[in-house]
């Protein structure tokens, strides 16, 4: 590598910070942990381990080799970050099975655990001295390792590998666009940096860098001080993001680690307002029902602003897919908004009419325990073009009467779909809806000349004339479910048996998708579905985007076995008896079905029974100032897991404002109110993400007095109860000038002596003004941070 092209002043400081121990000595014991490392796991015994000895989760031993690989070795190769523990490949759910990446669910677990430490072992005995970039091609991967090529770790964990055996020659860094980063700040032109996949010559691009400054300036630096220099606040070249050396979001990993390594279900979000709880579930809940994904995901080069517009995309199509469910609880939210309740329903009937009728209509809570227990099956597993074909509604009875049932099941089992109406007429011969009159009339001796509209003609016509090969059919389940989709392969004809008469109509089709239990509507349509047996979907009532979603395959088709999870955002602010009622026992995993308690009931609207699947998560959020821990629903906290969520003043740190650290002022706002009140009621960081995205200080010197006047003020004013004294002492008002204070509650005219008889004795002046000046007086909020040693000489202060 030629330095000549580094800038020379970088290189300068580089050397000058690799000489302060404070910033490259590691902490006392690392030689001795790192040798308790290599001892349990030395480097020619990997495909040697059990799957305890491997694996993270439920009932493996607590040093297994996945903990050491993350987090065990973190003091001397710095964070290691695969996503979630599925990232891992192997892992123990908390029943004691093994999760298996999707790629290796049609081996044993023996034989995974095998794969997995056969791809280990052969990245692990590569010879660093050698051209090692062939780690970067998995096909290289799978023939040296002598396995079918199924599935390998990402680029992270390859990189991690290299360098925990080799730490004297390879840079202990893992994150693919942490190198790029570095990369260009030491001026490598982005042309000649390695594409992203390609972690092991960035790696290497990275490490030659290293070798190069360490040899003409004979620099003593080992690869670990190199890193620990590179990742320094003093030398200003550190990512902007998250540093794998010094990770700011703890309580959230904490929240992954134990939401998705453990399994727990029902987990509760806790902190005060503006901490990121809701803000924080859209990366909790992709991960929890789309793990893959995002462990893919989490080693992408992508900014802040980036991340979160794939994260929330990914959010919108697993909501749009029934996977991720949300809703706000309050004070109006009912066990008929949440489970079932009866509500009045206007229909269309077979006449063209309007009508009110009243039905049991699933809430949003048992809506997504259908998707979560829907089997998918299907023996066409290509995506389907939709592209020009015409959609119709068709019922095949409900699944409530038993009689209509074994049609659907017939349906199902002849590959064909049948008409209710017509009888046993056959109607091949008639091309037209006139002609299908006729033949009604003939076969049953009768006029319809007083019944122009006569639906039964109506349908029949329809069905055998208007529907055309090709054309796709939703078979309906009631007004507000589905249970399949169909593609039409013939023309009409004739189905004569001896058996019954009507249901003899019939198209053959082929069966796309079937679902058990049917779907809610809301999977598939925008509006409600009408009575009349079959009629052509319009755009406005089917969303034809959802349906190529559906029409979509997926590794796994198979809801039963994806993670489902609903947020409940303010969990606290419902009624949780009212609104849970009988199902809070069911919502205790052994409770659940196929647990080892398993339990149902019978709900009270529809009359069938009803269990929570054991696939379905449950991710509250709880602002602590509404309602404290301690005054949760007993019943509802016993069956959730908390973790906090508290301010983080850090995130903060960089934010200055006519000449003072935004993180100083809340950091100091904060340890006074928790000494007035509690901790549940301080501010959150969010309350100051606004001035992140600002540049000039105008800018942020206009946002910060917008901030404290419409926000902070007002959310202390509610905390303290209009309480103007202490409210002033949060700010620390009584330090500063009558000018300088946010609250002024002195010297208010016309005095109470003015206003009042003088019989009128022992009033207090309670009054108090907001003094609009203080929002653009530095002073004001330099003075937040001060205790001024005298008073001022006037008595203002």
């Amino acid at each position: 590598m030629d330095t000549t092209k580094i800038d020379s002043d970088l290189v300068s400081k580089l050397i000058e910070l690799s000489q302060d121990d404070a910033i490259t000595s590691r902490p006392e014991g690392v030689e001795e942990l790192y040798e308790e490392f290599l001892s349990k796991f030395p480097k020619n015994k990997i495909t040697e381990l059990t799957q305890e000895q491997y694996c993270l989760g439920h009932g493996s031993i607590t040093d297994n080799y996945c903990r050491w690989i993350e987090r065990g070795l973190q003091p001397i190769f710095g964070r290691y970050m695969p996503g979630t523990a599925k990232g891992h490949l192997l892992y123990l759910k908390k029943d004691g099975t093994l999760y298996k990446h999707q790629s290796l669910s049609d081996l044993s677990d023996d034989d995974a655990l095998s794969y997995v430490l056969k791809i280990h072992q052969i990245i692990i005995d590569a010879d660093v001295n050698a051209d090692i970039t062939w780690i970067d091609q998995d096909n290289e991967v799978y023939d040296r390792a002598g396995v079918e090529p199924k599935c390998v770790m990402g680029a992270g964990r390859r990189a991690r590998l290299i360098s925990i055996y080799n730490p004297d020659t390879i840079l202990p860094i893992s994150s693919t666009d942490h190198i790029e980063h570095f990369l260009k700040a030491f001026d490598v032109p982005e042309s000649r940096i390695p594409p992203y996949n390609q972690v092991i010559r960035r790696l290497l691009m990275l490490t030659d860098i290293y070798q190069t400054i360490k040899k003409e300036h004979d620099l003593d630096i080992t690869p670990h001080e190199f890193m620990s220099v590179l990742y320094s606040e003093q030398l200003g070249i550190k990512p902007s993001r998250i540093s794998i050396y010094n990770d700011t979001n703890e309580e959230l990993d904490e929240l992954t680690i134990s939401m998705f390594d453990n399994e727990a279900l029902n987990r509760i979000v806790y902190g005060p307002p503006g901490t990121g709880k809701t803000y924080c579930t859209t990366e909790l809940a992709v991960q929890c029902a789309a793990p893959d994904w995002y462990c893919d995901f989490n080693n992408d080069p992508l900014d802040e602003s980036g991340r979160r517009e794939r994260l929330k995309a990914k959010y919108d199509e697993l909501t749009d897919k029934g996977r991720i469910a949300f809703t706000t609880f309050h004070q109006s939210f009912s066990y008929e908004d949440f489970v079932e309740g009866i509500r009045p329903i206007v229909v269309e009937g077979i006449d063209g009419s309007s009508n009110i009728s009243y039905e049991v209509v699933d809430g949003i809570f048992k809506q997504l325990c259908t998707n979560a227990r829907t089997t998918e099956q299907t023996g066409y597993t290509q995506a389907v073009n939709i592209e020009g074909k015409n959609i119709w509604k068709l019922s095949l009875g409900n699944t409530n009467i038993s009689d209509e049932n074994e049609i659907f099941n017939e349906c199902i089992d002849n590959n064909y779909v049948l008409l209710g109406w017509g009888d046993d007429i056959d109607f091949s011969n008639c091309s037209n809806r006139r002609e299908v009159v006729a033949k009604i009339e003939q076969s049953h001796n009768i006029s319809l000349a007083d019944d122009p509209n006569n639906y039964k003609a109506t349908a029949v016509n329809t069905f055998k004339n208007a529907v055309s090969i090709g054309d796709l059919v939703i078979i309906s389940d009631g007004n507000h479910k589905f249970r399949a989709i169909a593609e039409i392969t013939s023309d009409y004809e004739f189905l004569d048996t001896k058996e019954r008469s009507g249901f003899q109509q019939l198209r053959k089709v082929k069966w796309l998708r079937i679902y058990s239990p049917s779907l809610p509507k809301e999977r598939l349509f925008d509006k409600s579905l009408s009575q009349m047996t079959i009629y052509q979907l319009r755009n406005t009532t089917i969303n034809r985007e959802k349906l190529k979603q559906l029409l979509t395959p997926e590794p796994t088709t198979n809801s039963s076995k994806l993670p489902h999870l609903i947020i409940i955002d303010e969990i606290n602010r419902g009624n949780i008896s009212r609104i849970f009622g009988e199902l809070i026992t069911l919502l205790e995993s052994d409770k659940r079905k196929g647990g080892s308690d398993a339990r149902e009931v019978t709900l009270p609207y529809s009359k069938l029974p009803f269990s929570v699947p054991s696939n379905l998560y449950v991710l509250g959020t709880m602002n602590t100032a509404d309602k404290s821990l301690a005054q949760l629903d007993l019943a509802l906290r016993r069956r959730f897991d908390f973790i906090e969520l508290l301010p983080k003043p850090e995130l903060l740190d960089g934010i200055t404002v006519h000449g003072i650290a935004v993180s100083e002022i809340l950091t100091v706002i904060n340890q006074r109110i928790e000494v007035l009140l509690d901790r549940e009621h301080t501010i959150g960081h969010s309350y100051f993400w606004s001035l992140k995205d600002l540049d000039s200080d105008e800018e942020k010197e206009k946002e910060l007095g917008n901030i404290f006047k419409r926000r902070i003020i007002p959310l202390l004013q509610e905390y303290f109860f209009s309480d103007w004294e202490r409210i002033g002492w949060v700010l620390n008002d009584p330090s500063k000038h009558t000018s300088e204070q946010f609250v002024q509650t002195g010297k208010i005219t016309p005095t109470v002596s003015e206003l009042f008889h003088s019989s009128i004795k022992g009033l207090n002046d309670r009054r108090y003004l907001i003094n609009e000046t203080a929002f653009n007086n530095p002073e004001s909020y330099k003075k937040i941070l001060i205790q001024l040693k005298s008073k001022s000489s006037d008595g203002e202060a």
